[in-house]
């Protein structure tokens, strides 16, 4: 009975003229991208990277598989031909808790094994894919990635345990310039005052030790990741703060003096230079946002804009009119 074809090299991603390195390299992506207990990724597809990469990496096997010629399609049934030296159906056991390799494996190199079978570590061909003693060690090293089970055992294929918690914590831009005291509530209903050092930025996150998820390691850490409220006169980039300064029309033509608010909560004056443009940009240096550090401050840009009158008296709109008189002559 035919057995379902499989493409290594489509599964692999590579070409059939790929050399072992990039058939190596290939795999060590693939296989951090699909594991299940390091990126939640899917069962199957890891076992049939796992599968692809035991046929190519081992050069008899390679040969054994190339010698079928690349006109079979994926998915399409195989019979061996008669007198092909490696067809002989072999149970394979069990992968490492992974499940066995497929009936085209099977059919294909089910008596080239050797005497390691599945090295004792839930990797064909003895350990891991590259060939070290703990199988998913060489690829997942400092990843928390499980390792394979000894033989006759079944790898438990659990999700790590996810102990350390983020919640987002909303601030006004006062509380990142002046530094605050916030009393949060953890996800264990401890309430907590926590300390808003001045100057942190959007993104930086508050650590509180010990207030996480508790699971059989202990109980993990909260984590505040800091986010500003949008601020209904500022703008903030980096410690630079943007103020939008409305300027009626006449303080634009001929000049004028205008307040500018700061963070402080104090209000500063600033000359607006006659034939000044809408759009313009100035700045008041030392009025921004204050650096990561809280030693310094960044500047506070004003972008000037004109400020139309919603409702004009007949004297001003006789004088607008007259204006508009002189410009059209």
């Amino acid at each position: 009975m035919g057995v379902e074809y499989k493409d290594y090299y489509k599964i692999l991603g590579v070409p059939r003229t790929a050399s072992d390195k990039e058939i190596r390299s290939a795999y060590r992506k693939l296989a951090r991208e699909h594991h299940p207990d390091v990126n939640q990724g899917s069962e199957e597809k890891f076992k049939e990277l796992n599968e692809a990469y035991e046929a190519l990496k081992d050069p008899e096997k390679r040969r054994l598989y190339d010698s079928l010629g690349a006109n079979w399609r994926q998915g399409q049934n195989f019979n061996p031909p008669p007198g092909f030296d490696g067809w002989q159906t072999v149970n394979m056991g069990d992968m490492g808790g992974m499940g066995g390799f497929s009936s085209f494996f099977d059919t294909l190199f089910g008596g080239g094994m050797g005497a390691g079978g599945f090295g004792g570590q839930g990797f064909p061909g003895g350990g891991g894919p590259g060939g070290g003693p703990s199988g998913y060690e060489d690829l997942f090293s400092g990843m928390g990635a499980g390792r394979g089970q000894r033989a006759g055992t079944r790898a438990q294929a659990q999700a790590p345990e996810q102990l350390t918690l983020e919640e987002e914590l909303y601030l006004d831009l006062e509380e990142g310039a002046h530094g605050a005291t916030r009393e949060v509530v953890t996800p264990n209903r401890k309430r907590l005052s926590v300390n808003i050092p001045k100057g942190v930025r959007a993104g930086a996150k508050i650590r509180l030790a010990g207030e996480g998820r508790q699971g059989q390691r202990g109980r993990g850490d909260l984590l505040l990741v800091v986010k500003y409220r949008k601020h209904p006169k500022f703008q903030l980039e980096e410690d630079v703060l943007v103020y939008e300064a409305p300027i009626p029309v006449p303080d634009l033509v001929l000049g004028g003096e205008i307040k500018i608010p700061t963070l402080s909560g104090t209000e500063l004056s600033m000359k607006i230079p006659a034939g000044t443009q809408p759009g313009r940009m100035m700045r008041l240096k030392g009025q921004g946002f204050p650096s990561k550090d809280g030693k310094s401050s960044g500047d506070l840009l004003v972008r000037t804009k004109a400020l139309i009158p919603d409702y004009l008296s007949e004297r001003e709109t006789a004088l607008y009119q007259e204006l508009q008189a002189l410009h059209t002559r």
